[in-house]
């Protein structure tokens, strides 16, 4: 009988340990997320931490742990499974062109992500490193069909924006430090107003990013197609 308790206690809390049905990753690493190695850091400064995250199908990231307000924006989606130490994994979809925002001052999350799909899953992510709001001013845009709000928090703002073939922003003022995020490829124009009349000229692909300083800014589309970008500003 001595021999035997020791095995039965074990298989008892053996039993216990799976009786939720909720998954153990104990033995699972958790590190930040700017170290997860799916989520690469493209740009920094001391108010954003840019990530692109790059998941081929049946790939896995690590567990990885946000801690700050997080922004990812989705330029190729797939479907997702994403698990979590504490609670069932979310079996969902990332869907193309949309924003998600995670509120993490204060409250933490881990979780792990599982490309499902049958493509890339190509995201464009950052981080907000101070947390805030910080009172730069009000973000506002031209009250104009090429701007359409996708992001209003206490920390950050965020509108898509299309522009026509030749088709300009206007001139409006950014009042924070921010991050754009292009979904497609063509020629901009940026008008320099440290010189009067002149404009710098950049092509921009898919999933290229900026960071973005306040002053005054004032975008021309100078394709043949139409050019479409996330434009956040911090608040």
């Amino acid at each position: 009988m001595a021999n035997i308790r020791p095995a039965l206690l074990c298989a008892a809390l053996f039993s216990a340990a799976f009786s939720t049905g909720m998954p153990t990753y104990a033995a699972e690493h958790v590190v930040a997320t700017h170290l997860e190695p799916l989520h690469h850091v493209i740009l920094e400064n001391k108010y954003v931490t840019v990530m692109r995250v790059l998941i081929q199908p049946g790939q896995s990231t690590l567990f990885h742990e946000q801690h700050l307000d997080y922004v990812n924006t989705h330029i190729e989606g797939s479907t997702v499974k994403i698990e979590y130490p504490d609670k069932p994994a979310n079996n969902t979809e990332m869907k193309s062109g949309n924003v998600k925002f995670g509120a993490h001052q204060g409250k933490s999350e881990t979780d792990k992500v599982t490309n499902t799909g049958n493509n890339v899953n190509h995201q464009v992510a950052f981080e907000i490193n101070i947390p805030g709001p910080q009172h730069f001013g009000g973000a506002t845009r031209p009250a104009s069909d090429a701007f359409q709000p996708v992001l209003d928090k206490p920390t950050v703002k965020g509108w898509k924006v299309t522009l026509k073939p030749g088709e300009s922003t206007g001139e409006y003022v950014q009042h924070g430090p921010g991050v754009r995020v292009f979904f497609t490829e063509g020629r901009i124009l940026l008008a320099d107003h440290a010189h009067p009349n002149r404009v710098k000229e950049l092509w921009v692909h898919a999933g290229d990013a900026f960071l973005t300083s306040p002053g005054k800014v004032d975008i021309t589309a100078a394709s043949d197609q139409n050019i479409v970008f996330n434009d956040y500003e911090l608040l």
